[in-house]
């Protein structure tokens, strides 16, 4: 009998091995920075998935307020706070980092990143001008590690059923994308707390890439490419309806000229009375259109049909196992969340900046 248990004892053994052996490690994520208001709803995330031992190890947080280290530690207890990001990344050699850094600074993030080998992800815009986009997307390339820019309709499904309404020639020829962005403005969202005081500290900063201009039409100026490509020229509006509140624009509205009768139109704005994230896309048959929240519809004359949203597989569903699935795989980020894609859309954007500045239509590629 004593030989006959050692026997299943050995059996056993050697199955928990195999099977410990046949989980993936998880990856190593530090996050650099927390004065974006969209960190709050992801490090939570990140943090549930950390204490399962699901897919990721948060390895440390830094950022350069003390009242923001103050306020993490109470909300991921055991996790490592810093406050430089540099000491961070060489101390804890994370594989990954998610940056909630200022818009300006994406590019000096992006830097330390490739110096290191560490994959990186930031939330839209990709940077605060079109020339830190292209630097930072050559850095990237150069390192030999993944770039990637999040965009929260990036993991919506109704956004790629519309996109493949329009290409598989239901509305037929393609010819016009509407969009409006924008709610109440940022100051709106748990005022006075300090998640939203970091955060509205430079986003009411144009110089560090804030402002309603960049904020939304950022989103437009994405789905117009999406659709349409880049464009020939690009005008801009921009107006400050809410001086008392925000130094910086409030309202944009940007028209994008294609030729062949093809144009694309956004309006980003802090001064709207709900939430709007909103495309229509027009073809020579009909249209398509998301409407938030959650509502899909083809529209051919004056009939509605509404679409089912469809649905996106678990990697496909959520930013971090898409980046962490990439990055295991040795596949390249694609589509609105890729490098190559941000650098486009930046382009639209500055050209956008550019023509508000001046009153004057901006030609493109520009110079």
């Amino acid at each position: 009998m004593k030989h006959i248990s050692f026997f299943f004892i050995t059996l056993l053994l050697i199955a928990f091995t195999s099977i410990t052996h046949a989980q993936p490690q998880r990856t190593k994520i530090a996050i650099v920075g927390l004065v974006h208001s969209h960190c709050w709803g992801f490090v939570n995330s990140l943090n549930q998935m950390h204490q399962k031992g699901d897919l990721i190890e948060v390895v440390g947080i830094s950022d350069d307020n003390q009242e923001l280290r103050d306020y993490i530690k109470t909300q991921v207890p055991g996790v490592p706070v810093y406050d430089n990001y540099a000491k961070m990344l060489d101390e804890k050699k994370p594989e990954v980092v998610w940056s909630f850094v200022e818009n300006d600074r994406h590019l000096e993030v992006t830097k330390a990143c490739a110096a290191r080998k560490i994959h990186v992800m930031f939330e839209k815009p990709m940077s605060a001008t079109y020339d830190e986009a292209r630097q930072m997307q050559a850095l990237a390339k150069k390192a030999g590690i993944q770039l990637m820019v999040n965009y929260q309709m990036a993991w919506w499904p109704e956004n790629y059923t519309a996109h493949d309404v329009a290409t598989r020639g239901e509305i037929g020829k393609v010819w016009r994308v509407r969009s409006v962005i924008g709610h109440g403005g940022p100051g709106n969202f748990e005022p006075g707390s300090i998640k939203q005081k970091y955060f509205l500290k430079w986003l009411k900063d144009e110089s560090r890439g804030g402002g309603a201009l960049i904020d939304f039409t950022c989103y437009g100026a994405k789905w117009a490419f999406w659709y349409l490509g880049l464009p020939k020229t690009v005008y801009a509006i921009t107006t400050h309806t809410r001086p008392d509140v925000y130094p910086s624009n409030t309202n944009a509205t940007v028209l994008m000229s294609y030729g062949e009768n093809k144009v694309a139109i956004t309006e980003g704005s802090w001064d709207l009375p709900r939430s709007f994230y909103d495309v229509e896309v027009f073809g020579d048959k009909g249209s398509v259109a998301m409407k938030y929240p959650k509502t899909l519809e083809l529209i051919i004359g004056t009939e509605k049909k509404p679409l089912e949203l469809g649905t996106l597989d678990e990697i496909h569903a959520e930013p971090i196992r898409y980046f962490v699935d990439c990055i295991r795989n040795k596949k390249a980020v694609e589509g609105v969340v890729s490098g190559d894609f941000n650098v486009n859309v930046m382009q639209i954007v500055e050209a956008a900046k550019r023509s508000a500045a001046s009153g004057k239509p901006v030609r493109l590629p520009l110079q």
